[in-house]
């Protein structure tokens, strides 16, 4: 695959993630899991059909388009950053684990899943405040829930929906 095939396939997994922000922003009650597990799914399903830094660069657009459409409130702009971190670490070491071992792809799952759900919620209970980035504290109370346990179960899901898909679409010969 050249790499005008994987931006377009990138381009579509981004029309896919900003498109579900922007209905789980008129949904907030259901909006955390399906939005965060469907932008999940579409960073390991590029990782996997374009290449890590595809996977990269999709995980550092889905944050920022997150914040603009307004799917993160505006005084958690500053931790954008640290979204972005987490998604890259999702996609690193699912690649890394995939690559080693194709039957790896289940346990990468899991292991980047953990990793980056310890990232950020270390992010959101400690690093804000050391990097003193001036988040409301009570925005911060909710940063830190949001970036806790509902992130691990957003990329558990989101990982484990990605190779489902990959795994259909590599038998009907859609992917390599």
């Amino acid at each position: 695959m050249n790499n005008s095939q994987k931006l377009v396939r990138t381009a579509l997994l981004l029309a896919l993630a900003i498109g579900v922000q922007a209905i789980g922003r008129s949904f907030p009650q259901i909006s955390q899991i399906f939005v965060g597990s469907v932008v999940n799914a579409a960073l390991i399903i590029a990782a996997y059909s374009c290449g890590m830094s595809w996977g990269i660069l999709l995980g550092a657009l889905t944050p920022m388009l997150a914040w603009i459409i307004g799917q993160l409130p505006g005084p958690m702009a500053p931790f954008v950053p640290f979204i972005m971190i987490g998604n890259a670490i999702f996609v690193i070491f699912f690649s890394i684990m995939k690559d080693k071992i194709e039957s790896l792809k289940y346990i990468g799952v899991v292991i980047a899943a953990f990793i980056k759900y310890a990232f950020l919620s270390l992010s959101a209970s400690k690093l804000i405040y050391i990097f003193n980035l001036g988040i409301p504290k009570k925005v911060a109370a909710k940063l830190a829930v949001m970036m806790g346990v509902p992130q691990l179960i957003t990329a558990l899901i989101g990982g484990f929906i990605a190779i489902i898909l990959v795994n259909a679409l590599v038998r009907r010969r859609v992917i390599s």
